[in-house]
């Protein structure tokens, strides 16, 4: 048996006993050692959806997720018993027409580890495709693999925005994206990096990830980047919150004829938008939908040290505590950014 995290509708999570499962002939099964809280799973445990998606029965959260290979399915060759690997949640078809082009983010069929109709990594055992389990090098502690999931998620976006070398960039919202969008696109040549959220702590730790310029929302933002960059704007701006009000910010900072990339998760279907705004400054809006293709360098920005992915982790618990995890995510306790959950002390960073 193995113990898992689960959410039940309108009631919270509690930690139920379930069989460990056998992996399929064409799957792997993964020892989870580490996950991290994303916004995704707040939004499902506060809302209990994100747009139509829905959780309606008793469900185990978590994509974000390092462990080690447990059992290896009958047809399954490349890897072996103990393998440390960072996993890539997204389960897509492989027969539409988005995956025969090789948008498998888009896929018409898309499932999600630990989106409702798929259980997550908050429980110690998990099966995945081959494909989407990617080796991780032996230096790499299990928490920091457990990051190469929003990492990548930032590395589409720094590739969707078609940011060159020596571009000014905005960040709206230092939430962990927010936080690992601003490292890649350091890491990828950004000459000027400006930052906003209304959280100080999380500013602070914004300076320490290389950020030139943090502002407090609370401030005028808008006039604050305008006049440092001469009324230009920025070159690129990434959005990374999900409200209407943050989208107008990035809108009107970005300089004509540049490229606004939308991160930012709302669990709304429709979030209101100033076309005519984009319009006239005919500004590329680049929406960014998961990752695609990046987890291989989203895991040698982190493993090499070029992503600082230890610094935007605060807090650590263990998977019997998931509840108490969850609600320090939510409710931000104690300047909480990036949670982690571990099901052994082996998922835990060490000296």
């Amino acid at each position: 048996m193995m113990k898992a995290a689960v959410y039940y509708p309108g009631e919270g999570i509690r930690i139920d006993e379930r069989p460990v499962p056998q992996p399929a002939a064409d799957h792997l099964l993964i020892r989870v050692q580490a996950a991290g809280i994303c916004g995704s799973d707040m939004h499902y445990y506060k809302d209990g959806h994100i747009g139509d998606w829905w959780i309606k029965q008793p469900h185990v959260l978590g994509h974000e997720f390092a462990g080690e290979v447990a059992a290896i399915g009958a047809d399954v060759t490349g890897f072996t018993i103990g393998e440390r690997v960072a996993i890539e949640p997204i389960i897509p078809c492989g027969a539409c027409s988005s995956c025969g082009a090789g948008l498998y983010n888009l896929c018409l069929n898309l499932k999600f580890t630990g989106s409702p109709h798929t259980d997550g990594a908050f429980q110690e055992y998990v099966q995945v495709r081959p494909r989407f389990a990617h080796p991780i090098p032996d230096h790499m502690p299990f928490e920091l693999a457990a990051l190469v999931e929003p990492t990548s998620i930032a590395v589409h976006a720094v590739r969707r925005s078609r940011l060159t070398v020596g571009d000014s960039v905005a960040v709206i919202g230092a939430g962990p994206i927010g936080l690992l969008t601003l490292a890649v696109a350091k890491a990828s040549g950004a000459a000027h990096t400006i930052i906003t959220d209304m959280d100080e702590a999380r500013l602070e730790m914004a300076q320490a990830l290389g950020a030139d310029v943090v502002l407090h929302a609370a401030g005028n933002v808008e006039r604050e980047i305008m006049a440092m960059t001469d009324d230009r704007g920025v070159d690129v701006a990434f959005e990374a919150v999900g409200l209407p009000a943050t989208i107008e910010t990035a809108l009107r900072v970005v300089r004509a004829g540049g490229n606004l990339t939308l991160i930012g998760v709302t669990p709304e279907k429709t979030v209101p938008f100033n076309l005519m705004l984009a319009q006239a400054k005919e500004v590329d809006i680049a929406p960014v939908y998961l990752g695609r293709d990046a987890f291989p360098a989203a895991l040698e920005l982190l493993a090499s040290g070029r992503v600082n992915g230890q610094a935007i982790i605060t807090h650590r618990f263990p998977l019997m505590d998931m509840a108490t995890a969850m609600d320090t995510a939510v409710q931000r306790k104690d300047n909480a950014v990036k949670v982690i959950v571990t099901t052994t002390e082996a998922g835990l960073q060490t000296d």
